[in-house]
């Protein structure tokens, strides 16, 4: 029943990723067909640097839910829902409802993510020559590690926040961990942004193992964190 309600609050946001991931797609494959001016860098290298992590936020922010609270499923609201106490009635651990709810939106941005990098190799011109079939599952791999830390933060967030200062703070975390690497001493390969862009096994044709370790490592931080919040929550 836990998979099915995670499943009921994220199909919608699901189909409409489906959507805008369609229309970016179409829109680079026109834009890819047309030959590039001397010197200009492909729309392929535009769509994999800007697009994609942008994309990958986005997915975060909307599937990440609510913690162990019911949301609805394509509405971002202020207080508990309705249903909230009755899922916590239910004769499930605090652990069990959140660790199902985050794997219900994990693995829905898995899915997207499998779509979006299968689309890409079926869609966008020139891509096929310029990495092989190898590299581009190896992108995705990389591209859903590196995803899974911003959707931790937004699991976390999810606990202490109402639905919509969530999304919001999210998108913040996002920025905040986009300019880290670039204004601090950390170093380039642990940053998670550029390992889905211009170090990306597509790019660089090396998989940014250091980031992926990174970024793994932060999303379990995260998720304990989060059970930490939930268990000792009042609700």
């Amino acid at each position: 029943m836990l998979w099915y309600k995670g499943w009921l609050e994220t199909r919608f946001k699901l189909f409409v990723s489906l959507c805008f991931m369609a229309f970016f797609l179409i829109f680079a494959n026109t834009v890819g067909a047309k030959t590039p001016p001397p010197g200009a860098k492909s729309a392929v290298f535009g769509f994999i640097v800007f697009s994609i992590p942008s994309f990958v936020v986005v997915i975060c922010t909307w599937l990440a839910g609510a913690g162990i609270a019911t949301q609805p499923s394509f509405q971002a609201t202020k207080g508990l829902h309705g249903s909230t106490l009755f899922t916590l009635s239910l004769p499930v651990s605090r652990f069990r409802l959140l660790a199902v709810r985050a794997s219900t939106g994990w693995l829905g941005m898995a899915g997207l993510i499998g779509v979006e990098c299968s689309g890409m190799w079926l869609l966008l011109p020139g891509l096929k020559r310029a990495a092989t079939a190898t590299e581009m599952f190896e992108f995705a791999g990389a591209v859903l590690a590196c995803a899974s830390a911003l959707y931790f933060l937004s699991v976390l967030l999810a606990t202490l926040l109402d639905d919509q200062w969530r999304m919001w703070s999210t998108m913040l975390g996002a920025v905040a961990l986009w300019w880290l690497p670039s204004h601090t001493p950390l170093p380039a390969s642990a940053d998670i942004f550029r390992a889905m862009g211009e170090g990306s096994p597509l790019l660089a044709h090396t998989m940014p193992w250091t980031a992926m370790s990174v970024s793994l490592a932060l999303a379990a931080i995260l998720f304990i964190a989060a059970l930490k919040v939930v268990q000792a929550r009042e609700y």
